[in-house]
């Protein structure tokens, strides 16, 4: 989770990464993104999700990690996919489940706090996705010159893959 490392660390998170990539390997990584337009500011404030979520964390602009990737290391931004929109969709799910399975929640020992706070935070970055205030985006880098990439833009499917059942549910959680 790129955002809990920090804006003043991500070129060494940069230079680790590349310290350790096989020459013919990738790094994909998901990133939870601010806009550039609001990036200075939002590093200097305090929100939600940097107290409470990922203390000292931050959400990267897109800028600040391509930035930090080439002064840091060799790696190559190969491809970008903005998966925003389609996350605040899981992010709704996330929310109609976890809602859906409070008495479960309960008998964990959880209280009225802790559903107030995973309700405030999952809504809360719903809405930052579908505003698009934050992004979501899946980044691939690479090495300089790495022939092994897979064409990007061939055509891919993606299967659905069929939700758990309750008693699939109860039984990993017990």
């Amino acid at each position: 989770m790129i955002e809990a490392v920090g804006h003043e660390h991500l070129g060494e998170f940069f230079w680790a990464v590349e310290q350790v990539l096989n020459h013919s390997g990738v790094l994909v990584m998901e990133a939870i993104t601010t806009p550039e337009s609001r990036y200075e500011t939002y590093i200097r404030t305090t929100d939600f999700i940097n107290t409470v979520i990922f203390p000292g964390g931050i959400c990267p602009s897109l800028h600040a990690l391509v930035d930090a990737s080439y002064k840091w290391s060799t790696l190559t931004l190969e491809h970008i996919d903005n998966i925003g929109l389609h996350y605040a969709e899981t992010l709704a799910e996330w929310r109609r489940r976890f809602n859906g399975s409070e008495a479960v929640v309960r008998r964990m020992g959880f209280d009225d706090v802790f559903m107030r706070v995973w309700n405030y935070y999952l809504t809360y970055c719903e809405a930052g996705f579908r505003s698009q205030t934050e992004h979501c985006l899946i980044l691939v880098f690479s090495r300089q010159g790495n022939r092994s990439l897979i064409p990007l833009s061939e055509a891919r499917t993606v299967q659905q893959v069929k939700a758990l059942s309750k008693e699939e549910i109860d039984a990993w959680v017990h």
